[in-house]
């Protein structure tokens, strides 16, 4: 029998939303168990931490979007692939990757990388 080689991801794994603004922040997405999920501190301190600081940068910032893949084997369970800024005038963007791993590693949070070859 061969092996599929497909995109989809194995069942262990979830594709997850973390949503910040200034006061909370929600996970979207989780196959089990409730949104309101209570996060390790070094994703809720991280995630607050960029929060804050694209606050002074950005203007009209609203909440920012972090995706990721939340894997339930591992002890520190989510890992960041990307960072969407969603702005008060119904506008977004998502922070150019260099960007993002900067502030994914300067405040603890894994970050996802895929390499091409593989």
């Amino acid at each position: 029998m061969t092996q599929k080689k497909d995109f989809l991801f194995p069942l262990y794994e979830a594709h997850v939303r973390l949503l910040a603004d200034a006061s909370s922040i929600h996970i979207e997405g989780l196959p089990d168990g409730p949104d309101t999920l209570p996060l390790p501190a070094l994703y809720r301190n991280g995630i607050q931490a960029i929060y804050n600081l694209l606050e002074s940068m950005v203007p009209h910032i609203s909440c920012i979007c972090v995706s990721g893949i939340w894997d339930v084997r591992e002890a520190l369970p989510f890992t960041a692939f990307d960072l969407w800024i969603q702005q008060d005038t119904e506008e977004g963007f998502y922070l150019p990757m260099a960007s993002a791993l900067s502030l994914f590693r300067e405040n603890g949070i894994p970050y996802y990388h895929h390499p091409l070859n593989a």
